[in-house]
């Protein structure tokens, strides 16, 4: 049994907890997008954060968050401008200069929920992906919200899946530390 745990316990429990995710994402996947599937953004966010405590989890969805409002941002100062030397957008420098300085100032500044670099550049990257389906951070007003609803549910997901494997393997961990006592 000692075996069993130690070598196939781990990864049995992903294997169940991403089933389980694939199982709630083809339900809710197409409620978003007809057709579609996000468990990509809740693996990104589980991974990212598969180790974090849930302080950190929540700080990393508050930059989420931030990293949405950042990229959406970055996108209509470069709009707002069409300043460019050459192939380089003075415009979107600008927009990147600023906002990955407020970023990083809010992690300097260490005001307890807004200090999740990590969590702010995964928001960035996500919006700038278009979450696949082609949206762009350049979007109106619905489609950006309808982007910003599927970002917070898979990143909640994503959450989610990683403290429960977290917990589990601290559980497997302690199993097999009583059962070498």
């Amino acid at each position: 049994m000692k075996v069993f745990l130690k070598y196939f316990a781990m990864p049995l429990l992903i294997a169940v907890v991403a089933s389980a995710l694939y199982i709630v994402d083809a339900l809710i996947g197409g409620l978003f997008v007809s057709g579609a599937g996000f468990m990509w953004v809740a693996f990104a966010c589980w991974t990212v954060f598969f180790g974090a405590s849930i302080k950190e989890r929540i700080q990393g969805f508050i930059g989420i968050i931030i990293g949405f409002i950042s990229a959406i941002l970055m996108n209509l100062i470069t709009a707002s401008f069409s300043l460019n030397i050459g192939t380089i957008s003075i415009s979107c420098l600008l927009g990147v200069f600023i906002l990955n300085g407020v970023v990083m100032y809010m992690n300097h500044a260490q005001k307890i929920w807004l200090n999740s670099v990590t969590g702010a550049f995964v928001g960035i990257f996500l919006t700038f992906s278009g979450l696949g389906v082609g949206l762009s951070s350049t979007a109106s007003v619905s489609e950006s919200l309808l982007m910003l609803g599927i970002l917070l549910t898979y990143s909640v997901l994503g959450l989610i899946c990683g403290y429960i494997s977290i917990t589990c393997q601290n559980k497997i961990k302690n199993k097999l530390d009583s059962i070498d006592k």
